[in-house]
């Protein structure tokens, strides 16, 4: 590695995901530079290092790593298509970031935890709504008043067309809730509850589980992509006191039977108006970057990652046993 006061990245991936969030992220750090993107789609590839100032483009990301040589490396892009980049990356020492979910299996996310073990990698899977600054400030406020007891988190779309994407929806989605209610509640999954069920599609695409922590906290998932409109919104609750956010507008704090509760925007929790900030993609981003300066690993590193693919499998699991997944 370089002289990590400035931490050399280069970029797999130029698609609408990498440029609406992690190059905004990453542009903005004024100890980050980014040394060099790779993509197939030339067109792609050029619009956004020209957007960017990245002067080193290339179609070959294995060019790429050998010509710039980077700190890390952000692959970013669909598991089935980037799966065997990231083993790649991994085999190669590199420290690595990626977008959820980990792989198509549990079996890929194993995979990938355990390379990242052998050769020493630091890496993050970007569950960004547990760095979400208005969900992190009201995380802090509620357990000031002691342990969470119980949480929730509801993730609703309006998608009743089938969902054909090679991950289906509780890799896509699902996966997002239940990283987040795993980071509310603190501690291991000790038992899950759930049902599944199918509304107008082949993929299951309702999913409520009552999960159990070692902490002794209770998360509540309220998943439903059949919905009348989108929301992505968190409970938590501590004794005297309860936190109610939808993440990316705003969000309330009540404290000892108040029914008004002190109000906070998302976008003052982040100061900024972007999404990439009040969305806690660039806290995450952060997270990472000051992971490979400190040679750390940061919190949705691969191997806590995995915990979040296995809570997603035991709700699938269920479901197929049950036999609620037959066509």
């Amino acid at each position: 590695m370089t002289n990590l006061d400035t931490v050399r990245v280069a970029m797999i991936g130029a698609g609408a995901m990498a440029n609406r969030v992690h190059y905004p992220s990453l542009s903005s750090f004024d100890d980050v530079e980014i040394v060099g993107i790779s993509d197939l789609d030339e067109g792609r590839l050029n619009a956004t290092a020209d957007k960017y100032g990245v002067e080193r483009r290339f179609l070959d990301y294995r060019r790429m790593i050998e010509t710039v040589a980077p700190d890390a490396v952000y692959a970013v892009g669909p598991p089935h298509v980037f799966y065997d980049i990231w083993v790649w990356c991994l085999q190669h020492s590199l420290n690595l970031c990626i977008e959820k979910p980990m792989g198509l299996t549990l079996h890929h996310a194993r995979s990938l935890a355990t390379l990242a073990t052998e050769y020493g990698c630091i890496t993050q899977v970007s569950f960004q709504r547990r760095a979400c600054p208005l969900a992190v400030m009201l995380r802090e406020r509620v357990l000031q008043r002691g342990r969470i007891t119980h949480a929730v988190c509801r993730f609703y779309k309006c998608q009743p067309t089938p969902y054909y994407d090679a991950y289906g929806h509780m890799m896509g989605d699902g996966v997002h809730a239940l990283d987040t209610l795993r980071w509310m509640c603190g501690g291991n999954v000790v038992d899950v509850q759930s049902v599944s069920d199918r509304r107008g599609v082949h993929d299951l695409n309702v999913h409520l589980a009552l999960i159990r922590f070692d902490s002794g906290a209770t998360g509540v998932l309220l998943n439903n992509w059949s919905s009348g409109r989108r929301i992505f919104d968190i409970e938590m609750h501590a004794p005297g006191i309860c936190a109610e956010a939808e993440l990316e507008v705003e969000g309330r704090l009540y404290v000892d039977g108040d029914t008004v509760g002190e109000r906070f925007l998302s976008e003052d929790a982040a100061g900024g108006e972007d999404l990439h900030e009040y969305g806690g993609f660039k806290a995450k981003n952060r997270q990472f970057i000051d992971a490979v300066r400190n040679k750390t690993l940061p919190p949705s590193h691969f191997g806590d990652a995995v915990k979040t693919m296995r809570l997603c499998d035991a709700i699938l699991g269920k479901a197929l046993l049950e036999g609620d997944y037959s066509v």
